[in-house]
């Protein structure tokens, strides 16, 4: 009889306090109103908010001056075409044919990397960027600087950091400062069990609704900081910030959560502070310089010493040989004439498609080991948040790897249609004529 009270008891106390996965308005509006009375909260979100909108406001304001600068081009380009024409106006021979070289090695010849709507997101990786290669009669892959291996994105000393590298550095300190002692300064005043037996479905909602509440405050303050990046750029859209800000949702989401857990600890708060900076530390610096290192050592870069001794090796190959490959480019080219002897700049481009042709599978190896380092460390960035973050913006705003290795195939597409149309202008010196320049290749992803 008295075990079936027991029972009865027992199952009238579990009736009592159902488990609860959504807090209640109750929970809601309690947590909501201790957090506005914490002045620490006010001075974090407050100092977030003006780090992450100064820096939004620059990027948004350097996008717009890039994409200023961009509308620009076109005028430019018939501008140089207009000057081109005035000196094209000589007879064929020696001096037209050095006209035609000297336009066909020119400014013309400049390209710009094409960018996407989330430019405000990346436009610090411009600055460091060849963002304006040139299709060219003279031999790019040695005037082109080598890029090297992937470097951690938030490590690289390229002046003030991007939005994306912001947020990513200054957002989770900010979530582990509000979410920090959330239950072990209760433990430690001893009110932990008072909280225990006043809440009718555990500490689960009370926990629920106190990070909730951070999150979303952490979440409101950096979409509002960081949205003038995109506002302030004319070629950004709708659906870039959606995207933007729905990233800015889960990066806070899992910061909140691990502070959370953090919270759970049954540890001090000084230990759980320790234990949240170890995380932040870990997260932030210490995954992505581990990721950037594999990455090198799961596609290492070809040496860069025998490199240079190819190079030197095929410029003295090409120039030793400088005639002989005038001649097999005139053999190739029936329809141009061939002279007794060929000179500069005849002699000088065919020498440079010699090198150009003997360092080519060269290059290609240095883009094929950076597209795969790039892959492996996009692969795995989803155990860096900050990383993710930032790799997730310079793909909004197309200043990513993969983006800029695109730019520079469709850069090596340009010059094969720039050096068709200059190549027999040069080697048969007869120049061009101003009916000639109206059919000058143009750059454009398109083509």
């Amino acid at each position: 009889m008295v075990h079936g009270g027991r029972q009865r008891a027992v199952a009238g106390f579990t009736q009592t306090r159902p488990m609860q996965l959504i807090p209640s308005r109750h929970y809601w509006r309690a947590e909501g109103s201790k957090l506005w009375r914490q002045p620490v909260a006010w001075m974090a979100l407050i100092a977030l908010f003006a780090v992450l909108l100064a820096s939004a406001v620059c990027a948004g304001l350097d996008a717009r001056a890039w994409r200023s600068a961009a509308a620009l081009d076109a005028a430019a380009r018939a501008a140089a075409i207009n000057s081109a024409t005035a000196q094209l106006k000589t007879p064929p021979g020696p001096a037209a044919a050095i006209a035609a070289y000297e336009l066909g090695r020119g400014e013309l010849g400049v390209t710009r990397i094409p960018v996407q709507a989330g430019l405000g997101l990346g436009v610090q990786r411009l600055s460091v960027l060849p963002t304006r290669l040139k299709a060219s009669l003279d031999n790019r892959l040695i005037e082109s600087p080598d890029l090297g291996p992937l470097r951690n994105p938030l490590l690289n000393d390229t002046g003030l950091p991007g939005v994306p590298a912001m947020v990513a550095l200054l957002l989770p300190l900010v979530a582990l400062v509000l979410c920090s002692g959330l239950l072990q300064e209760e433990r430690e005043h001893g009110r932990l069990g008072l909280l225990r037996v006043q809440s009718m479905h555990g500490m689960w909602p009370l926990v629920a609704a106190a990070l909730g509440w951070r999150c979303f405050c952490i979440w409101a303050v950096t979409a509002l900081a960081t949205l003038p990046a995109l506002l302030l750029d004319p070629g950004s859209n709708a659906p870039v910030m959606l995207a933007w800000i729905g990233a800015l949702a889960v990066f806070t989401l899992v910061w909140v959560v691990l502070g959370g857990c953090l919270s759970w600890l049954p540890v001090s708060g000084a230990s759980s502070m320790l234990a949240a900076l170890g995380l932040w530390l870990t997260l932030t610096f210490a995954v992505p310089a581990a990721l950037a290192l594999a990455a090198e050592r799961a596609a290492p870069m070809p040496s860069r010493l025998l490199s240079i001794v190819r190079i030197r090796a095929a410029q003295q190959e090409s120039e030793a040989h400088e005639q002989d490959l005038a001649k097999a480019w005139y053999a190739a080219h029936p329809g141009v004439q061939a002279p007794a002897i060929a000179v500069w700049p005849a002699t000088f481009v065919a020498r440079a498609l010699s090198q150009e042709a003997a360092l080519g599978p060269l290059a290609r190896s240095f883009d094929a080991c950076r597209a795969e380092q790039a892959a492996f460390v996009t692969r795995w960035s989803w155990t860096s948040p900050g990383l993710a973050l930032v790799l997730w913006g310079e793909f909004l705003a197309g200043t990513d790897a993969a983006s800029y290795l695109r730019y520079r195939d469709q850069v090596d597409a340009f010059e094969q249609r720039w050096r068709q149309f200059f190549m027999p202008a040069v080697m048969d010196r007869r120049g061009l004529s101003a009916e000639d320049l109206k059919k000058l290749p143009a750059f454009g992803p398109e083509h």
